[in-house]
């Protein structure tokens, strides 16, 4: 049973968020819940010829620290398609032009309090240009292979939800490789990689 919707309160009228206050009626008893809504945002996993992943060290004021993330961006372009948001973004955060894109996963990032959904791509055949990002972003390209990365999130350097995702779903194939027999982990990931991008 989906609670009763009585009323809604806005409480804060953002840039690009909302934070509301929703009354809810749920078998008899009233509810209430507070809501941060946002717009959604993309999240991009660019992998390179030699198989390198293309990260960002960004700086996050709310942790007050810098975090390695993949590259990602709101939704806040009115008409703008998940793919070409994609495509946007990782040209302004890292300088990289992606040939293909493949959606992968749909996801929300905490969905006890806040409505924001994102959409994972995997992008291949990168060349590169320059990076525009916003007057506003701290962030600085960063490259590593995938075991570095798997590296960095059993230390605990990578701890960013939809960074740790990504990473995680470019590794199921070393970890369960398709191919019985294949010995070399760089040929699992390329046949993974193949396959996802045909």
């Amino acid at each position: 049973m989906i609670p009763r919707h009585i009323n809604t309160r806005l409480i804060y009228q953002g840039h690009v968020i909302r934070l509301i206050t929703e009354e809810l009626s749920y078998g008899g008893r009233r509810l209430v819940r507070e809501t941060v809504q946002h717009p959604g945002a993309v999240v991009i996993l660019p992998v390179l010829s030699d198989n390198r992943i293309v990260f960002v060290r960004q700086y996050r004021h709310a942790v007050r620290r810098y975090l390695l993330e993949l590259p990602a961006g709101t939704r806040d372009h009115k008409g703008e398609s998940p793919a070409t948001t994609a495509r946007r973004e990782l040209e302004e955060e890292t300088g990289w032009v992606a040939k293909r894109f493949k959606r992968l996963v749909t996801f929300y990032a905490a969905p006890g309090v806040l409505s924001e959904q994102m959409i994972l791509y995997l992008a291949t055949g990168l060349r590169h240009t320059k990076a525009r990002p916003e007057p506003d972003e701290c962030v600085e390209p960063v490259l590593l292979s995938l075991p570095q990365a798997l590296a960095k999130l059993r230390s605990g350097h990578i701890c960013d939800a939809k960074t740790i995702i990504g990473v995680l779903l470019l590794a199921r194939p070393l970890l369960h490789p398709k191919r019985r027999g294949a010995r070399d982990s760089r040929l699992a990931l390329d046949n993974r990689l193949n396959y996802r991008v045909k």
